[in-house]
């Protein structure tokens, strides 16, 4: 990041040695003088489109007011920022340490070109810096390309209507929801485990969307579930059931295979369910 102390300190020494008030230079920019104030102090940064200006007024370069080079920072002054990133290596370091100063659009358009060439893993960093809507634009580009690397790095910054409609529509694909269900409406992963379940049963639910079921899909799945296999291969999805909805159908599935039918299920069914049938088969 730009030292903005540094910054600060040498717009001030600059300005004295013009022999102008705050005032005055804040009339030249066309701000309050409460700006530079603040850029004097340290507080804050002078947008990208007044450190020509500002320069030019104190008489000082960019790069001595920055307090280092910073090709970046001209060449978005220039207007050839996309050549720039074009042809040179830029980092995402120089653009998380650029962002302060340049305008949102500014930052969007360059984190958009270096989406081209680096993964989401790549660009984490910048997220915080860019709007929802180019999150969005980033997340569905790196799901079209089947590039998942990183995709729960941008997640918290995506809008949940888009991370429900992605995951809707990749079902059926390799597509790792699980690293991004918690970012999900519960409804929405709970039609997911529903109709991964009506395919393959209920091994074929994403052990990782299990936390993040609605409870009341959750207990319709166990009660789908069991009118075809009984309690078997509920062991997965015991610890996620309502604890009443597991007790009723261990109760049903006592009476249908008898008492080997919950021993999977057992430690989910508390002490007060396994002692009532205690004193109830054998007191």
């Amino acid at each position: 990041m730009f030292d903005m102390i540094y910054t600060g300190s040498k717009l001030a020494e600059a300005r004295k040695a013009k022999d102008m008030t705050q005032m005055e230079l804040a009339d030249k920019l066309g701000i309050s003088f409460q700006a530079v104030s603040s850029w004097e102090r340290g507080n804050s940064m002078p947008d990208i489109s007044k450190l020509p200006e500002l320069a030019q007024i104190l008489d000082i370069t960019i790069d001595e007011l920055l307090g280092k080079s910073a090709p970046l920072i001209d060449s978005v002054i220039a207007g050839n920022a996309e050549n720039y990133i074009e042809e040179n290596d830029v980092s995402v370091d120089e653009i998380i340490e650029a962002a302060p100063i340049m305008k949102p659009s500014q930052t969007e358009n360059i984190a958009a070109k270096m989406s081209e060439k680096r993964s989401l893993s790549e660009l984490d960093n910048l997220f915080p810096f860019l709007g929802r809507e180019v999150c969005d634009e980033l997340f569905k580009k790196a799901i079209t390309e089947k590039n998942y690397h990183g995709i729960e790095d941008i997640a918290p910054f995506v809008s949940r209507e888009t991370i429900n409609e992605v995951l809707l529509e990749n079902v059926d694909t390799d597509f790792p929801i699980g690293d991004i269900a918690c970012f999900a409406d519960r409804k929405i992963i709970g039609q997911i485990a529903l109709r991964q379940c009506m395919d393959g049963g209920i091994r074929a639910i994403n052990d990782d969307i299990l936390p993040f079921i609605d409870k009341g899909i959750l207990n319709d799945i166990a009660d789908e579930a069991f009118k075809g296999n009984g309690l078997r291969d509920f062991d997965d999805i015991a610890p996620f059931v309502d604890r009443d909805k597991l007790c009723e159908l261990a109760a049903l599935g006592i009476e249908r295979d008898g008492i080997r039918a919950i021993s999977d299920i057992a430690p989910f069914l508390g002490r007060e369910f396994l002692a009532k049938y205690v004193r109830e088969k054998y007191l």
